[in-house]
């Protein structure tokens, strides 16, 4: 990419290239129907990584249930992994007891998680999240990379062959594209870098094409294919269109959490987008 003529105030050094590998991948399910699911896209995941899967549910101890209640869940989670499994596929099948979130994080600390894999379901007509409300601070509250997989993705596939990186250029947003990148350079994919100018932003369509390029590294064109798109709109519904236009089968969102939730248009932004996507969203946080 050739910026000679332009001012020497905005060349800026690109984000270095970093390696992303998720070496143990933790499966949150309620036993849904559609969880069944969620345990098959994660095994095909673990599969491809060699990463080890742990399938983890837990109870409600309020419910009283009767003591073999633990015995028949691990039962029902084995069932859903053998038929997805491959003889080398390293797995562990946790049952808790508690509180969702704590025990969901407790899990993530005790077996080393770099990454959570959550479900959404249909549920009235929208897609809602498993454990419902526990669901959405599950994908809120965890320190590490989320991916939550809708309703209507039946299969991972081998690679990501494309990649939509939304960004708003923030601050935020610069850990989501180094994961952007690693991944689509790992699978050799198309990458697209999608930037929605807000209404009250000046118009710099030269200025913000060069801070998307900044987000990935200059050798990163010796594995992936990086394109530049800059659109205007409410921001969920040109991240769906985008990603339906260029075919993506991932989305990576870098979202904050530097203040309550709340208040920040990334997570509601994140949460819209996740509820109706039509394949998996990966969120990533500024700091873990």
């Amino acid at each position: 990419m050739d910026h000679s003529n332009a001012p020497s105030s905005v060349r800026e050094p690109h984000l270095e290239t970093v390696r992303v590998h998720f070496d143990h991948l933790l499966v949150a399910v309620d036993l849904s129907p559609s969880s069944a699911n969620t345990v098959k896209i994660a095994t095909e995941l673990a599969n491809r990584s060699g990463a080890t899967l742990v399938i983890a549910h837990v109870l409600n101890p309020a419910l009283m249930l009767p003591a073999e209640t633990t015995a028949n869940v691990k039962e029902t989670l084995n069932a859903w992994l053998e038929p997805c499994m491959k003889k080398e596929t390293r797995f562990v099948v946790e049952v808790a007891e508690g509180n969702v979130v704590e025990e969901v994080a407790r899990l993530a600390r005790e077996f080393r998680a770099d990454l959570l894999v959550i479900g959404t379901h249909a549920a009235g007509g929208a897609a809602k999240f498993v454990f419902g409300s526990t669901g959405e601070a599950l994908f809120r509250e965890m320190g590490i990379p989320v991916l939550t997989i809708g309703p209507h993705i039946q299969a991972c596939g081998e690679r990501f062959s494309s990649i939509l990186l939304p960004t708003d250029l923030e601050p935020h947003s610069l850990r989501a594209a180094q994961y952007a990148v690693a991944l689509a350079e790992e699978s050799n994919g198309n990458l697209t870098l999608l930037h929605i100018p807000k209404e009250d932003e000046e118009e710099n369509a030269f200025g913000n094409r060069q801070r998307m390029e900044q987000l990935v590294p200059e050798d990163a064109t010796l594995w992936c294919k990086p394109d530049f798109k800059i659109a205007g709109g409410d921001p969920v519904k040109t991240i769906l269109e985008s990603a339906r236009e260029v075919k993506a089968d991932l989305i990576v969102l870098g979202v904050t959490h530097a203040r309550p939730l709340s208040e920040h248009a990334s997570w509601s932004i994140a949460s819209k987008v996740v509820r109706h996507a039509e394949c998996p969203v990966l969120t990533v946080r500024d700091r873990l």
